[in-house]
């Protein structure tokens, strides 16, 4: 038997939050990973020389007084690792037009402006209403980080935008359809087509960047995981690798640890669970918390998963937009291009991610790599393992429209399915994002268990890096708050 104060399942950026958090402020903190190493979408691979990031492009969240900082200041661990800029933050290409999602929001909207000049007005107006929801939504989250949890008064303003679509929202300001999907251009980061993606979560992806700048870590996201996991060590924390827990013990509706698959048995006082909901509540807990947990699958469902290529190539690459990360739209109808059955055909979209543009450290002298991904449903497995290679050699047909002779610089190539996703982070599918993030707020799973919190894009607060790792800001200050002790 071993005690600690918090055992935190998982070490994706939720779970990594939560621990860092409270380790800073003394708890005794055990995080268990059944992988050998840390980050789950936060990570990456070493091939021939070549350092692939796993999943994630980019990232908000770096800078003074933005979380991700914040958090790595207090375990004195900011000196241990590097950011570098992405900017302009996107390139987006559709059938007529590229254009640069610069980091100046107004260079942006000047642009936009200059491109369709007879929706001038409704440019304007569009992002002032932009600028005037995320201003709510940031002033919540400075509040979080701040120690607090509410109510929100400005919870009262945005209510009004709950039930909203992104599309719904936009066309109340632009009648130009290439507009509207030049506009839309981030939804493939939420998975969902325009009308179906919640106006709310679709705002502070694009707005997050706007504001907070684009980034990476020098040397790859699993640099920023590791050191993470070493500030959690020098603050007293342990983190256990290649050990998977089997279950949460529970004493009526209290946790008091788990028990992993050798039947190791660790207690704590409070669990956090940075592991995928349905394994945390179907396998971990199971019980009474099945049927409630499954309710939750139905409605809202999962999130869409990513078909990646990784590609090692060498001597340069021609014609590059001048961005590192890069929205391939053939078509304008983004209904269409989110349709799971128009995948990997001629007019799906591709995001093509260069990363060796702003960090040489990620490739050998002289070499760039790419990573390729489509957005793909689970329900074509049977497709992915029998016609793999022609995937592979699809997306790169594709890739190859904006970056000639990808295919005859090859050093190194592969590919991962949903079911990569599934098998390397447990994740429902290999969903990408948690929860479909649709109109209608997602709110946060209740149960009876009043030590058991949530962290990660699982949370309620919204998929990717940024809206997770504020999810296990969260649970980290309701412990504090439940222990007395101040943020």
């Amino acid at each position: 038997m071993k005690d600690f104060d918090i055992i935190v399942i998982g070490s994706g950026i939720g779970g990594l939050i939560s621990a860092s958090l409270l380790s800073s402020k003394g708890f005794k903190v055990l995080v268990i990973e059944k992988q050998g190493k840390p980050g789950g979408y936060l990570s990456s691979f070493i091939r021939k020389g070549f350092i692939f990031n796993s999943v994630v492009d980019c990232i908000a969240g770096v800078g003074p007084e933005r979380i991700i900082s914040l958090v790595l200041e207090r375990l004195g661990a900011e000196r241990f690792i590097d950011f570098v800029r992405v900017d302009p933050i996107r390139a987006s290409i559709f059938p007529d037009v590229e254009i640069n999602v610069d980091s100046d929001i107004n260079v942006y909207i000047n642009n936009l402006k200059s491109l369709f000049p007879f929706e001038k007005d409704g440019i304007e107006n569009l992002f002032r209403k932009i600028d005037e929801i995320y201003s709510l939504i940031e002033k919540i989250n400075k509040s979080l980080i701040g120690g607090r949890l509410g109510p929100f008064p400005e919870y009262n303003i945005l209510y009004k935008f709950v039930n909203d679509s992104y599309s719904g929202f936009i066309e109340d300001f632009i009648t130009d359809r290439r507009l509207i999907s030049i506009l839309s251009d981030r939804c493939p980061f939420i998975g969902l087509p325009p009308s179906k993606t919640s106006v709310l979560s679709m705002i502070s992806l694009v707005m997050s960047y706007f504001r907070m700048g684009a980034y990476r870590p020098v040397g790859g996201y699993q640099k920023l995981s590791d050191t993470f996991v070493d500030g959690i060590i020098n603050k007293g924390g342990k983190v256990i690798f290649n050990k998977q827990v089997e279950k949460i013990l529970l004493e009526g509706d209290l946790c008091y640890g788990v028990q992993t698959a050798d039947k190791e048995i660790y207690t704590g006082r409070f669990i956090i669970s940075n592991a995928d909901f349905m394994h945390t509540f179907r396998e971990l807990i199971g019980g009474k918390y099945v049927s409630s947990a499954e309710e939750r699958l139905r409605c809202p469902g999962i999130s869409s998963s990513f078909f990646m290529v990784y590609v090692g190539i060498r001597g340069r690459l021609s014609n590059l937009p001048g961005c590192s990360s890069i929205g391939y739209f053939p078509s304008y109808d983004m209904e269409h291009l989110f349709n799971p059955k128009s995948a990997f055909g001629n007019k799906s979209s591709l995001g093509i991610t260069v990363p060796t543009i702003e960090d040489k450290t990620l490739s050998p002298d002289g070499h760039h790599s790419l990573i390729l991904h489509e957005m793909v449903n689970f329900g074509f497995v049977e497709q992915w393992n029998k016609h793999k290679s022609e995937l592979i050699d699809r997306l790169l047909q594709k890739a190859e429209n904006l970056i000639p002779d990808i295919r005859k610089n090859i050093v190194h190539i592969e590919a991962a399915t949903p079911l990569t996703l599934k098998k390397y982070t447990f994740n429902y599918e290999g969903a990408a994002y948690g929860w479909k993030q649709v109109p209608g707020y997602i709110k946060p799973f209740r149960h009876n268990m009043h030590n058991l919190f949530i962290a990660g894009h699982w949370g309620g607060m919204g998929g990717g890096v940024l809206t997770s790792a504020y999810s296990g800001f969260k649970s980290a200050v309701e412990i504090c708050r439940k222990e007395g002790i101040s943020i």
